[in-house]
């Protein structure tokens, strides 16, 4: 797989390419990080900055995260840093973070950092929780709910489709309902090979899984970790190359440099965001020209669903459909935005006239085969 996290994450701060510092990782003591005392115009930021950019591990060495288990992305413009755990990144903003388990985490790690570093780290992470404390977030709520759901759950089953995903023997009408689903929106996402995919809100990340065995380049986006690891379990024996990059992040706040991607995938995924219009804007400004994102979403009534009612009263996560109505007002920002809502019709050939035309059907025709039904009738119904 030629995609690397590496080499497209940026600083969610200040959208600043990040370095990858990985564990286990140590430089020798003449390389340690320790901020200059007596500079009246010291700036540790910029000593660091300068530092970082001459010790840290580069992507063009070509490592791959996957090859080491835990690590930090850290920026070298405002120094912010990001958790690589048990091999996934997570990069969210500072009111989302879970600073007790990241300071926990980079205790742990003590022996891989020289004593200058940790200190300078630790200060800057008392100041991002700091500064986090006057971020507005009007779907906190709701984010809060989905990166915690493993706190909700009182059935040991509940995570158990997730190591079978997409296959639930236990629902075979849903398993084939995403199956075909899935294979719909691979028209729609118009994919040449190979593509680089961002899959949102992938979360057991088997539609990331399969883009990935069909030779694309994916990075599976969720905001909840548990979801991810999951995934990440059932994925485990594959050969790196038909695993897709698993990234721990808030759609509101995509850590991706500009036009990288050649299609986003939203599969079942964008009813759960609230600030929707903020969450397009990201994702626009990471995807190429030419490319599209695709929303496989509930309609507007979606809410009104009992189960829909049960998920959010349980859990607390958004449960909010959408129509097309909807989905042009998120986009109104968007330059060069062209928003369509397509239909695929199930019409057999004795419907053909009264409900289509062949020409237009032929015009129209969204498969690139042709299917039929060939049924064996009951015996007494000739």
């Amino acid at each position: 797989m030629e995609l690397s996290l590496l080499a497209h994450l940026c600083c969610i701060n200040c959208a600043y390419k990040l370095k990858f510092w990985p564990f286990p990782f140590q430089l020798k003591s003449k390389h340690s990080f320790f901020p200059k005392k007596n500079n009246k115009n010291n700036n540790k930021e910029e000593n660091f900055s300068n530092w970082l950019n001459k010790y840290y591990l580069s992507p063009d060495q070509e490592v791959n995260r996957k090859i080491y288990r835990n690590g930090l992305f850290i920026c070298p413009n405002c120094s912010r840093w990001y958790p690589v755990i048990n091999y996934i990144p997570e990069i969210l903003p500072d009111h989302l973070r879970d600073w007790g388990r990241d300071l926990a985490f980079l205790e742990k790690q003590k022996w891989q950092l020289d004593s200058g570093l940790k200190k300078f780290l630790i200060q800057v992470a008392h100041k991002a929780k700091f500064n986090a404390k006057s971020i507005i977030d009007s779907g906190l709520k709701f984010k809060k709910a989905e990166m915690n759901i493993k706190d909700k759950v009182d059935d040991p089953l509940f995570f158990g489709p997730g190591y079978l995903a997409p296959f639930n023997p236990q629902n075979s009408e849903f398993t084939r309902q995403l199956i075909r689903r899935f294979g719909q929106v691979i028209y729609l996402l118009e994919l040449q090979n190979p593509v680089t995919i961002l899959d949102v809100g992938a979360g057991y990340a088997w539609t990331s899984e399969w883009l990935a065995k069909a030779g694309h380049n994916v990075i599976a986006l969720d905001i909840c970790r548990t979801y991810l690891e999951i995934g990440a379990k059932r994925m485990m024996n594959l050969p790196l190359p038909l695993q897709p990059e698993l990234l721990v992040a808030d759609v509101e706040a995509v850590p991706f440099q500009g036009n990288i991607f050649d299609a986003i995938l939203c599969f079942d995924a964008f009813h759960h965001v609230p600030d929707r219009k903020k969450a397009l804007r990201h994702l626009w400004r990471t995807l190429k020209p030419g490319g599209q994102i695709v929303l496989a979403e509930p309609g507007p009534q979606h809410e009104k669903e009992p189960s829909s009612i049960k998920v959010m009263e349980k859990f607390g996560i958004l449960e909010k459909g959408m129509s097309l109505e909807d989905v042009q007002s998120y986009a109104e920002d968007l330059e060069n935005a062209e928003i369509k809502q397509v239909y695929i019709v199930k019409v057999d050939n004795d419907e053909i006239k009264p409900v289509l035309f062949p020409a237009s059907l032929k015009a129209h025709k969204f498969t690139d085969c042709n299917y039929y039904v060939i049924r064996k009738k009951e015996r007494g119904n000739y």
